[in-house]
């Protein structure tokens, strides 16, 4: 149970008024660690505090460590729905979805508060009069789209100091035909804004507008016999066309659409968001979202809506979704104030819309297998593996355990991990047998699996996606009754028997037995191996040190120093005890006092 008493959260029950707003759950240490958004804020914080087992596990672990609560009330949800994006943006809080790493994805800025603007990249938005286009998540597209952008409309990019107006001649970017010359007077104001109007329909893929715009500029120009104008209008009118054959044509439509579809795996997913506009695929954004593995796919598509929005500065009338978003209506609501005209949240059903969301969904899921530097031929063996086990997730993490006893005596268990197909060091544990007597290898198992499935339910490591036992059905059960014991759920779990290398699978009576060249099987033998080694090699580890200490540890004085020194001039505890004492005595460090010591322990072990 969380550890605000009873008392507290009546109290603060008591107090939280029947309103909109936002809440913040802090741990002892007075971190933020959820942030979240309710029509009333009092039946939403009363839903957490209820019988466990009605909660998710994530959930559960959250409430646990909830030590305070703050609230935010305010006039409607679409404030505390703004108000809730700022926050989780401002305190990354360990239980929300968020951004992978919260990065700062790259604008495009246009600098209207100058007199002359600028286009920048940046990774800032402010309330500074400036127009941004973003966010974007593949910067070296970016820097791309300015280049190409600089080449078609020319514009100043010189700051501070370096833009002097009235200077004496202009830089080299006039000379190049890259800046129009506002420093000299080469261009006026008017003319210069209109440049910068230019580059905001690019950016916005106002293409066909755009175009209809410099044709007629073209036209007025050449009736003005400003030809020399009129020819870079033209120069202008042939980029554009290049770049609007370059972009795939969609539907002939003139109404600005979004595609959003989002691919999960286990803790992680992915958020694509494909911007349509005038008929023309604009781009296509993805981002990684972490710890996504207990959240329901109306909530994640929302929330991920909401944090995308929150900071992009371009919203399409039409938001097409891959299903639909919890909250739906307040969502709408929220884009409408925030587009300045009506903005609609829809699930496409039939025609060409249904291809662009199953596109969407496509580039989601590479996206998500490519962001964990996965190589193909590795998920391809990973899928052959989910497929041919009939697992519940493809197995990206992998922890295999092995049990090492001689006759029972220093029973040891140990566990490796595969992450991607590859051993992960960081993932390898070691476990002493601690309550089994004998050579009860069920009950080791049971015991080990117990004690690592423990740690998952306090959240101090992350849950792997498929455990495998080294053994057949008598492991694979002990492996089981640790699952149902600690309430562990959700986690493929196989047993692999060395004799005839037979797969057990839990639920499933029938064995499998692979082909010996079975990409899948090698891989499944490869972290079972693995674990024997890392078994044997720890087992092996605490029979020297017991059989060290029983020799020499017991003689007072004698410490590791004096220990290596015996053991490297006689070679063996077994010499030792056969040593006179002038031969123990003419050992460095030992002198007639040790020497004497250690040959009288050995003669009273003698008796």
């Amino acid at each position: 149970m969380s550890s605000i008493d009873k008392e507290k959260l009546k109290d603060l029950l008591n107090r939280m008024p029947d309103a909109p707003g936002v809440y913040m759950m802090k741990n002892s240490r007075g971190k933020v660690i959820y942030v979240g958004k309710a029509k009333i804020l009092k039946n939403r914080i009363r839903s957490y505090f209820q019988s466990k087992e009605n909660l998710d596990r994530k959930t559960g672990f959250l409430v646990d460590s909830v030590d305070s609560i703050e609230y935010m009330a305010t006039d409607n949800e679409i404030e505390a729905l703004v108000l809730e994006c700022n926050l989780i943006k401002e305190y990354k809080p360990k239980y929300n979805v968020r951004l992978k790493d919260d990065k700062k994805y790259p604008f495009l800025k246009l600098t209207r508060n100058e007199k002359y603007p600028r286009l920048v990249l940046t990774r800032t938005v402010q309330n500074d009069g400036s127009e941004y286009f973003g966010p974007y998540t593949d910067l070296t597209a970016v820097r791309k789209t300015l280049k190409l952008i600089q080449s078609i409309f020319p514009l100043r990019d010189c700051t501070g100091s370096r833009f002097r107006k009235n200077r004496n001649r202009e830089c080299l970017n006039y000379q190049i035909g890259r800046c129009p010359g506002p420093c000299t007077g080469k261009i006026g104001q008017k003319e210069y804004l209109e440049i910068v109007d230019q580059i905001s329909l690019f950016l916005k893929g106002k293409n066909i507008t755009l175009k209809k715009l410099l044709e007629q500029r073209m036209l007025d120009l050449s009736k003005e016999k400003q030809y020399e104008e009129a020819s870079l209008a033209r120069d202008q009118l042939i980029a554009i066309d290049r770049v609007s054959k370059r972009q795939n044509a969609v539907e002939v439509s003139l109404v600005d659409e979004d595609y959003i579809a989002i691919a999960d795996e286990g803790e992680e997913s992915c958020g694509v968001v494909m911007r349509v506009r005038e008929g023309k695929m604009l781009g296509l954004e993805s981002f990684i979202i972490s710890d996504t593995g207990n959240i329901s796919s109306e909530n994640l598509i929302a929330s991920f809506s909401s944090l995308y929005y929150n900071s992009a500065t371009d919203i399409p009338v039409n938001i097409y979704m891959q299903s639909e978003p919890a909250d739906k209506k307040i969502l709408e609501k929220w884009l409408t104030l925030k587009a300045g005209r009506r903005t609609s949240i829809r699930i496409p059903m039939r025609g060409y819309r249904v291809n662009l969301i199953r596109l969407a969904a496509k580039n989601a899921a590479m996206k998500l297998v490519a962001s964990s530097s996965r190589k193909t031929s590795v998920v391809e063996l990973l899928v052959e593996a989910k497929k041919t086990l009939g697992l519940k997730t493809t197995p990206f993490r992998i922890e295999t355990f092995d049990i090492s006893n001689i006759q029972g005596s220093d029973a040891v268990g140990s566990m490796v991990t595969f992450e991607n197909g590859k051993p992960a060091k960081s993932g390898y544990r070691h476990f002493r047998i601690r309550n089994v007597e004998g050579s009860d290898d069920f009950s080791m198992m049971k015991e080990m699996l117990s004690r690592r499935l423990e740690t998952l339910n306090t959240g101090q490591s992350r849950k792997p996606d498929l455990i495998i036992v080294d053994g057949g059905k008598g492991q694979l059960t002990a492996a089981l009754t640790a699952m149902k014991e600690t309430g562990i759920t959700g986690i493929d779990l196989i047993g692999l028997a060395k004799r005839n290398e037979e797969i057990f699978i839990a639920g499933v009576s029938e064995k499998i037995v692979l082909p010996r060249k079975s990409a899948v099987l090698k891989l499944i033998q490869r972290t079972r191996d693995e674990a024997h080694r890392f078994a044997i090699e720890y087992h092996r580890k605490l029979r020297r040190k017991r059989i060290m200490h029983s020799a020499l540890d017991d003689i007072e004085g004698i410490g590791e120093k004096r220990k290596l020194r015996l053991l490297m001039e006689f070679g063996s505890v077994s010499s030792i005890r056969k040593a006179s004492i002038k031969e123990l005595e003419s050992v460095p460090g030992i002198g007639k006092g040790f020497a004497e010591k250690i040959y009288e322990y050995f003669q009273n072990e003698k008796k």
